[in-house]
């Protein structure tokens, strides 16, 4: 009985390891056939998508060779434009440094043009006929008859009277001489020195009659004109070279300035009762107006111009309705007030002093130019630039576009003006260049 249980059971366990081996091999076959079919299906995805990418490739070149061939056709179709000038093409042009415009261009000039050159100015005195009125002998003014600066005194009038004790010794002298001794030769002298000092023969005279000492001296003007106590700032800042006198014409002292203590005189060099001079000492010059001195400021581009041996005509605004000639003697570069500038010197004759000190003038010349010319209406200003319109080309209705350019201009005259740089001879500008101008836009040339 046990013996067929243990056969029943070995029988049982044979047949289910059969049965595992056989589960086994259908279970290796089936995912054999699985890898199979999965790699073929794998080859031909592969296939397909390297179809498409040949295919995408195709496409992109296709789509490259066409944009070239458009771009071409793009180039061809804008190049006539820009060569036939198309008007949309000018129209997108920058409007702040090119103009569409139906104004008209004119041609610049290359020709010998006659111009006027203008400068302003005025009257002043002429440092050469500055004459200087000195104290022979030291004092103390007791009596001063010249109160103001261009005061007009005449000659042999009382300018002054001085308290001096040197002469008033000397005067002594010629009394003492005079009274008790007999030698005409030392009287002679005497009287000689008085006259060197600044006496006139009248007041000797007067000395003869009444033979006292007097108490001050009176002092004459030699010249006849106007009272400087300051030539230089009246001839502006020029040095005074005039001949020189004293008192009674003939001594001179100093040099041109007072030469005395810096107490004797003031500020401005003007001299006050009861100050004290010295002797030799200048107190004020006299010009007699004679002849007068116009100082005349040209512009920056008439500099060059106005040289000397140019003749000038001149209008005063005293008498408008009346022309004066000169001729420009000097010209000299002045620096005054942080300022340079350049200005001429023109010399008047005024014997009946119809012309007077810092009245204004106005002095024209005319010039011969061989340049390039330009109408004045065709010269923009912008700021310190000047600037024209140029004609470059025309539009296919017949309107011309210029465009902005700066240039250097010469001298002016009412109608034309000079071009020395920025033009040729074969241009042409435009006639009003303010019409193309906004005043809002910023120009660019």
């Amino acid at each position: 009985m046990k013996k067929n249980i243990l056969y029943t059971i070995r029988q049982y366990s044979i047949a289910a390891s059969g049965f595992i081996m056989l589960l086994l091999l259908a279970s290796c076959s089936s995912n054999g056939n699985q890898q199979e079919h999965t790699g073929n299906h794998a080859t031909e995805t592969d296939t397909v998508v390297g179809m498409n990418k040949n295919s995408k490739m195709e496409d992109h070149s296709n789509m490259d060779h066409s944009n070239e061939k458009a771009k071409e056709h793009q180039q061809m179709d804008m190049q006539p434009a820009r060569d036939t000038l198309d008007e949309l093409y000018l129209s997108a042009l920058p409007a702040n440094q090119s103009v569409i415009s139906k104004q008209s261009a004119v041609p610049v000039k290359d020709s010998i043009q006659q111009f006027t050159i203008t400068g302003q100015g005025y009257i002043t005195f002429d440092p050469r006929r500055n004459r200087k009125i000195s104290v022979r002998i030291g004092g103390r003014i007791e009596r001063l008859y010249v109160k103001y600066n261009y005061q007009y005194v005449r000659k042999g009038e009382k300018i002054m009277e001085i308290y001096s004790p040197d002469l008033n010794t000397y005067i002594s002298e010629y009394i003492f001489i005079r009274q008790k001794s007999n030698d005409l030769d030392l009287m002679k002298k005497a009287k000689q020195k008085l006259l060197l000092l600044g006496l006139s023969n009248a007041q000797i005279a007067q000395i003869d009659k009444n033979p006292a000492a007097p108490f001050t001296i009176s002092i004459y003007s030699p010249f006849e004109g106007y009272v400087l106590f300051n030539p230089s700032a009246a001839s502006s800042g020029m040095t005074s070279s005039g001949s020189q006198g004293g008192m009674g014409g003939g001594m001179n002292g100093g040099a041109g300035a007072f030469t005395g203590n810096a107490s004797t005189s003031l500020d401005d060099n003007s001299i006050r009762e009861g100050m004290y001079v010295s002797k030799d000492q200048t107190v004020f010059w006299i010009n007699d107006f004679q002849t007068v001195l116009g100082i005349v400021a040209f512009s920056h581009e008439n500099e060059k111009i106005a040289k000397p041996g140019l003749e000038v005509v001149v209008k005063s605004e005293l008498f408008p309705g009346q022309t004066l000639r000169s001729v420009v003697r000097m010209v000299e570069p002045v620096y005054r007030g942080a300022q340079k500038f350049t200005q001429a010197r023109l010399y008047f004759s005024n014997p009946n002093r119809k012309l007077k000190q810092n009245s204004l003038i106005r002095a024209s010349a005319l010039v011969n130019s061989g340049s390039l010319i330009v109408p004045a209406s065709s010269v923009y200003h912008v700021g310190s630039t000047a600037i024209v319109w140029v004609l470059k080309t025309k539009t296919k209705d017949g309107s011309n576009v210029f465009q902005a350019r700066a240039i250097r201009t010469g001298n002016r005259s009412n109608e034309y003006i000079e071009v020395l740089k920025g033009l040729n001879s074969s241009e042409f500008v435009a006639k009003d260049a303010g019409y193309l101008a906004d005043s809002e836009t910023i120009i660019q040339y």
